[in-house]
């Protein structure tokens, strides 16, 4: 037993000293959090039980003693009684790792002395936590050939990747490849090109969608402060008018509120008028609310739209009163101790050195593609979706998140478990129904891509559960969470720091895009080939 407050699970900052200070005031913390014994039920053995995740091996269970000398505790069948010492004082961590087991845990309290005593039990949301190939029942001569295909693959020009790959909360890989920097802007290959490396922060692209703004969505719809089954209106006050008073929140989770996948506010000659023009953040915001028009009726198959998302950024800041770059830094990034994932990383003094570059001249497509406000050069440390960098200043719900295969990770496991350490985020019962498939559409939850029905093989592999879920960005990154195997990859690539090469009379590709590496689904494949 140790000292609970004296040692947090939790890295020491302010917003965690705000968690331990809430730990000894009695508010709920943890994935468990309980004061036993009680007597609810009139069915004996329904009371003072309760199931918590967690993974073999690991684990913690806070103590606050209150008046209690002796508790004996049941965890998976396994019997034992705490006598702890009073010199340790009332808040106590207890080394549960010899009790627990992959998946849902069973705790029970059997007896408690002295007669009247009550006791607190806090169990902390299972953390990443490095993990071995063998440990997790993988072949690491199948992950070397991943590695040969990965590095065989620079060697042909692809210029680099972080691949994390983690089971039941250990991390069993994490390798970096390639360049993080190998071109410049002309496409030439750098006389000192810059190593990738596993701390290396990315463009996450539409990876935003899921670890920004649904994950501010689940958090407040667990708060109460938000109910997706309500019209839009309901929130954003100015969303009137051509049929949008029917939309609700849950059309623009599902993409089939029935907008275009996009409007290039950033493009004076944009296909939707001059009207639609705007280098300003809060002028995109009302242009995003009130004008852009809808190009279907609501309901059926999902139509991706950067459009559905972007609404959903505002109804954040309508309804936190914060931008959301603040809200979800102050509120989740940072109570979890994630350093690097951030919006505008160069505003927030991180070095363009630690993050990957992405297009090399610019918005361009190597010159083919001209727009006033594009600042050319190699994109490094600014979102390289153009309506993210110049119409929303960075900051935008469907693009602008940046992060490393780590802390990309660490949020994966929230899809996983709702929370992380001592931080809650949102409630088991909304989390499933976020990941649940659309009636509608097999291929979409809300707002995550799903595995069901194998039609998004290119992205999540042949062999991925049906309870799959994950995202993808533009940029090069893929995410994968499989709840049945307890598996979480992190792909992470650079694959548009490469050149763009014609293809037929108008045509044109990044190099980048054509690589097994850069379209996921191999990658993927081979992970799951490696589980024994």
């Amino acid at each position: 037993m140790q000292q609970w407050l004296a040692v947090s699970p939790l890295p020491v900052t302010k917003q965690n000293a705000q968690q331990r200070l809430a730990l000894s005031q009695g508010i709920s913390s943890g994935q468990l959090d309980v004061s036993w014994p009680e007597n609810s039920s009139k069915r004996a053995l329904v009371n003072n039980r309760a199931s918590f995740m967690g993974y073999k091996g690991q684990g913690k269970l806070l103590v606050e003693l209150a008046t209690a000398q002796t508790l004996t505790l049941n965890i998976n069948g396994k019997a034992f009684t705490l006598t702890p010492d009073a010199n340790l004082g009332q808040h106590l961590v207890f080394d549960i790792s010899q009790y627990t087991r992959n998946g849902l845990n069973q705790l029970a309290l059997l007896n408690l002395k002295p007669l009247g005593a009550k006791v607190r039990l806090v169990l902390p949301y299972p953390e990443l936590q490095a993990g071995t190939p063998e440990q997790a029942g993988f072949s690491s001569a199948v992950l070397d050939e991943l590695d040969q295909l990965i590095n065989r693959e620079v060697a042909q020009g692809f210029p680099g990747a972080v691949l994390l790959i983690a089971k039941n909360g250990k991390v069993i890989k994490e390798t970096a490849y390639g360049f993080a920097s190998r071109f410049d802007s002309s496409g030439n290959m750098l006389t000192q090109p810059e190593k990738m490396r596993t701390d290396t922060l990315f463009d996450l692209a539409s990876n935003t969608k899921m670890y920004a703004t649904n994950y501010a969505i689940m958090h407040l719809v667990s708060q109460g402060l938000l109910d997706i089954n309500l019209p839009v209106q309901q929130y954003i006050t100015e969303y009137v008018g051509d049929g949008r008073e029917q939309r609700l929140v849950s059309d623009l989770l599902y993409h089939n509120a029935g907008y275009p996948p996009e409007v290039h506010f950033h493009r004076p000659d944009n296909r939707h008028g001059e009207q639609f023009y705007s280098l300003d953040r809060n002028r995109s915001m009302q242009l995003v609310a009130t004008k852009v028009p809808f190009e279907r009726a609501r309901g059926g198959k999902a139509v991706y739209s950067d459009i559905d998302y972007m609404l959903l950024g505002l109804l954040i800041e309508r309804i936190t009163g914060k931008t959301q770059d603040d809200y979800l830094e102050h509120t989740l990034y940072q109570p979890m101790g994630l350093r690097s994932t951030v919006f505008n990383p160069l505003r927030k003094g991180i070095p363009a050195q630690r993050i990957a570059a992405t297009e090399l001249d610019g918005n361009s497509r190597g010159g083919r593609v001209i727009f006033p406000a594009d600042t050319c050069g190699v994109i490094r440390g600014n979102v390289h979706d153009e309506k993210a960098h110049y119409a929303f200043d960075g900051v935008a719900g469907h693009a602008g998140l940046f992060s490393t295969a780590r802390e990309t990770a660490s949020l994966a496991m929230l899809a996983l478990q709702g929370g992380y350490a001592l931080t809650p985020v949102f409630s088991s019962e909304v989390l499933q129904q976020f990941v649940r498939p659309s009636v509608s559409d097999h291929t979409v939850g809300l707002g995550w891509r799903t595995a069901t029905g194998g039609d998004l093989n290119w992205h999540f592999g042949p062999y991925a559960s049906a309870y799959a879920f994950g995202h993808t960005g533009w940029t090069g990154t893929a995410t994968l969470i499989d709840p049945y195997y307890g598996l979480i990859v992190v792909l992470l690539t650079n694959k548009k720091h490469s050149p763009v090469l014609a293809e037929g009379e108008n045509g044109y590709y990044f190099a980048g895009d054509r690589f097994e590496t850069g379209m996921y689904g191999s990658i993927m494949s081979k992970i799951y080939e490696a589980m024994q």
